[in-house]
C-alpha cells in the first residue's frame, strides 16, 4: 500500500543507510555541475541534466544493491549509471520537455505528466528499458496510484526545494555560491530519488519490504 508517511519513512531509512556513499557520489558529480552553473550559459542546462540523470541512476543502483544485501563502490555505482546514461538522459529530456509544455499551458497537465513519468528512471535502470518504453512503463505502474504518487512527489519536491533554498541562502555567504549549490543538491537529491525508488518497489513488489530488517 502506498502512503505518504510510509514512503517517507522508508526513504529516510534508505537515506540513513546509504548516507555516506551517496553523499560522496552526489558531491563528486554536483561539484562539477554546480561549478558550471556559476559560470556558463545554455550548455549548463545540458550538463545539469546529464549530471542529475547519472546521479539518479546511480542512486537506483545503490538501493537495488542494498535490497539484495550486496555492496557496491562509488565507482561501480557511477559506472552502472553511465552505461545507461543515454537512456537516462533521454528520459530526462523527454519528460522535461513534456512537463515543461504542460506547465506552460495550464500547470495541471504538467503535474499529471510528471506524476505519470516519475518512475521512468527505475524502469531504465532496473528493467533495461529505452526512454519511451520506460515512460510508458512508469505510466502503467502509476495507474491506479496517481493521487498517492502525486502527494508523495509534491511532499518530497516541496521539502527538497525548501531545504535547498534555505541552505543556499545560509551558506552562499560563508562558503560561496558554488559550495552552497553543491551542498544543497548533494543533500537533497538522494532523498527525493529514494522516495521514488520506494514507490517503484512498493508497486512492483508489494509483498517484500524495501529494506530487510
Amino acid at each position: 500500500m502506498l502512503s505518504v508517511s510510509g514512503v517517507l519513512r522508508d526513504a529516510a531509512q534508505l537515506y540513513q543507510a546509504l548516507f555516506w556513499r551517496t553523499l560522496v557520489m552526489a558531491a563528486l558529480v554536483f561539484s562539477i555541475v554546480c561549478l558550471a552553473e556559476t559560470v556558463g550559459p545554455w550548455p549548463v542546462v545540458l550538463l545539469s541534466m546529464i549530471g542529475t540523470s547519472v546521479v539518479q541512476g546511480a542512486l537506483v543502483e545503490a538501493v537495488e544493491l542494498e535490497r539484495e544485501r550486496r555492496s557496491g563502490s562509488i565507482a561501480s555505482l557511477l559506472r552502472a549509471a553511465w552505461r545507461r546514461a543515454g537512456a537516462l538522459f533521454g528520459v530526462s529530456l523527454l519528460t522535461g520537455i513534456g512537463v515543461g509544455i504542460g506547465l506552460f499551458l495550464l500547470v495541471v497537465p504538467g503535474l499529471i505528466l510528471f506524476t505519470r513519468w516519475s518512475l521512468a528512471v527505475p524502469a531504465v535502470m532496473l528493467e533495461g528499458r529505452s526512454p519511451r518504453a520506460a515512460m510508458r512503463r512508469s505510466a502503467e505502474l502509476v495507474k491506479g496510484h496517481g493521487w498517492q504518487v502525486f502527494a508523495i512527489f509534491l511532499t518530497v519536491t516541496a521539502g527538497a526545494f525548501g531545504t535547498s533554498f534555505v541552505l543556499e541562502r545560509l551558506l552562499a555567504g560563508p562558503l560561496g555560491l558554488w559550495a552552497a549549490l553543491t551542498l544543497a543538491a548533494t543533500l537533497t537529491t538522494p532523498f527525493a530519488a529514494h522516495a521514488l525508488n520506494v514507490v517503484y518497489y512498493r508497486i512492483v513488489d508489494p509483498g517484500r519490504p524495501v529494506l530487510q530488517a
